[in-house]
């Protein structure tokens, strides 16, 4: 069975899209982790997830993909890069992580 816009396995995003909620969650956890024990690989996937042409800085782009949230070769996923881009606020070191899901 496919989960569908109105499913409760769904999340609407403050982007605007529909995610697996699950993955939300499940990436929410990562992204928390990572700004607490990591926040320079932590800014730099915000970076890559806003711009798509940004290079990753040392060796994040490797913390990144062993946390499953960069795919080989420095790809986001789209359902993380809209996680993210829906969470994370702010610019340069004043980056907060909030809710990703839109209010209705």
């Amino acid at each position: 069975m496919f989960a569908t816009e109105n499913s409760p396995e769904t999340a609407t995003l403050k982007n605007g899209s529909v995610e697996f909620g699950p993955l939300v969650v499940t990436t929410m956890v990562s992204l928390k982790h990572l700004l607490q024990s990591d926040p320079i690989s932590f800014y730099e996937l915000v970076q890559k997830c806003r711009n798509g042409n940004h290079q990753f800085f040392g060796n994040s782009a490797q913390k990144l993909k062993d946390l499953a949230l960069v795919q080989p070769g420095g790809y986001v996923h789209d359902s993380i890069r809209n996680i993210v881009v829906s969470a994370v606020t702010g610019e340069g070191s004043q980056l907060v992580l909030g809710s990703p899901v839109a209010t209705s």
